[in-house]
């Protein structure tokens, strides 16, 4: 009799530590999705489907005048209103797609329109080159004056695609 007792108040302990060790796996497994976790920031919905987001640490600062524009600490889009299917807040999606130079200070303002992608603000002799998510050049053009702009035609549609400038302005869109 005496031995049952024992017998189960050690199946009694096991069950407590079984039962503290799953909590405190879950616990574990919770924290390390924390630093997978975008930030929360201004997201456009698009028509085309694709969504465009910016974290509040970028300060986004959303102009509403001919077109809907917003900028940030890094770059400036601009979108027509017929483009723009709804603007949210919620939590922007991490990418690896930076730039690689520090406190870039520019009025390049990159602008999706129905043949391609508009550039403007660059300087003369400014190239701009348009990659795919691959690294193949889609296509390149150079400004010939002083706040230039540039007009880079895209035959393909349904990709994503890198925009990025000689002076190292980057801006990733989906067309």
């Amino acid at each position: 009799m005496q031995e049952n007792t024992l017998l189960c108040e050690i199946n009694v302990n096991k069950i407590h530590i079984m039962k503290k060790l799953r909590y405190l796996i879950l616990a574990a497994a919770l924290m390390m999705t924390l630093g997978i976790m975008g930030e929360e920031g201004v997201l456009l919905q698009l028509k085309n489907g694709s969504i465009v987001g910016f974290a509040f640490s970028g300060k986004p600062t959303m102009v509403i005048g001919a077109t809907l524009e917003i900028r940030a600490t890094e770059t400036t889009v601009s979108y027509d209103y017929n483009e723009v299917k709804r603007v949210y807040w919620g939590e922007v999606q991490p990418n690896s797609i930076s730039s690689t130079k520090d406190n870039i200070n520019s009025d390049v303002v990159f602008r999706i329109n129905a043949n391609g992608l508009n550039v403007s603000g660059l300087a003369n002799g400014e190239r701009v080159s348009v990659y795919d998510t691959a690294g193949k050049l889609v296509t390149t053009a150079v400004s010939t004056q002083d706040n230039g702009t540039l007009n880079l035609p895209l035959k393909q549609s349904g990709g994503i695609y890198i925009a990025r400038t000689q002076s190292g302005v980057s801006f990733k869109f989906t067309r």
